[in-house]
């Protein structure tokens, strides 16, 4: 997520990460909610580029999914 941040990406392309949980790019690089507190949001982290999904199952108990139609 960071490579993404500072600009490593390919046009067209879109970097697809987990572990590494999404509420880091909520909290850290959109400055919208806490990390893990209870503000955190964990959903998956889309902007264009990047989607991460770990939504740090052994925290929140929950799974993250995504469909991708080809």
């Amino acid at each position: 997520m960071n490579m993404w941040r500072d600009g490593i990406k390919e046009d067209g392309e879109t970097i697809w990460c987990g572990h590494w949980h999404a509420s880091y790019g909520h909290s850290i690089i959109d400055n919208k909610c806490s990390e893990f507190g209870k503000d955190a949001i964990f959903d998956p982290y889309e902007k264009d580029g990047i989607c991460a999904m770990d939504t740090c199952t052994a925290l929140t108990y929950r799974v993250n999914v995504k469909t991708i139609e080809l």
